[in-house]
């Protein structure tokens, strides 16, 4: 699955600053006193804080494979969060899974919680994610969970960015997984940003021999794109993914995906 994180910023209240014009001794003609009205302390944050995000895409892709057989997603999430740092959240998008032999399932929805502090200027995300689907078949698990640790560092108009997820339970015969990304994103201004990303998906045991042994199964995956903030609460994304596997079918073929989210 992929979703999308609403980070929460936290802003330091505005200091009282008051100006006055005291009478020229040295005028003939009085000047009268003025002092101009305080301004007004910015209201501090709250330290809960709770935020929606809905969208449509015209492909839902999770590490360069479509998660929709190549049709578009509608979406939907909250975020809760406590002191910039804390959070938890949710987050549920339609699914098809249908090139894999589950034609069943419908329904993706993630549940996920974790800490972000900041330590020496990089900004940090640890966290666990669960991955829920509705309708899924008796004799085929798709729910899995996956814990991870992203990092980031801003330099000017550039920032650095990495993260590792493993999970002890991937769907199938696989049961370890481990995927780690490099990206790296430029800010043209503050409505216009290009980013790009490079992933490693490594799959333990997911794949089963005619004599009943098993063997791993890893793709590597990028994209490239840019994304326009429309206006504070609104942003438009197209994106172009890949995978080294084309052979394993069309979900996992290049592909240029467009995507609205509104948050509020």
């Amino acid at each position: 699955m992929k979703k999308s994180l609403f980070w929460m910023l936290a802003a330091l209240p505005l200091g009282t600053t008051a100006f006055a014009h005291a009478q020229d001794a040295n005028s003939a003609v009085p000047v009268d006193e003025f002092a101009a009205p305080p301004m007004p302390a910015s209201t501090p944050i709250p330290d809960w804080q709770l935020a929606f995000n809905v969208g449509a895409q015209s492909d839902y892709v999770f590490r360069g494979i479509s998660q929709t057989n190549e049709r578009p997603s509608g979406f939907a999430g909250a975020d809760l969060t406590y002191g910039s740092q804390w959070y938890l959240g949710a987050w549920t998008s339609n699914v098809d899974f249908s090139p894999s032999g589950d034609s069943s399932t419908s329904q993706e929805y993630d549940l996920y919680g974790g800490w972000r502090p900041t330590v020496a200027g990089i900004n940090l995300d640890l966290g666990y994610i669960y991955y829920g689907y509705r309708d899924q078949p008796r004799t085929l698990r798709e729910s899995y969970a996956e814990t991870y640790l992203r990092g980031s560092h801003a330099l000017g108009a550039w920032t650095l960015g990495s993260a590792a997820y493993y999970s002890p339970n991937f769907p199938g015969s696989a049961k370890h997984a481990l995927y780690g990304e490099a990206n790296l994103s430029y800010a043209f201004d503050p409505a216009w940003t290009a980013s790009t990303a490079f992933g490693r998906q490594f799959i333990a045991h997911s794949v089963t021999r005619p004599d009943g042994s098993t063997a791993r199964f890893a793709y590597n995956t990028w994209n490239l794109g840019v994304t326009w903030a429309i206006n504070s609460h609104t942003s438009l994304d197209v994106r172009y993914w890949d995978t080294d596997t084309h052979g394993s079918g069309d979900i996992y073929h290049t592909r240029v995906v467009a995507s609205l989210k509104a948050t509020f």
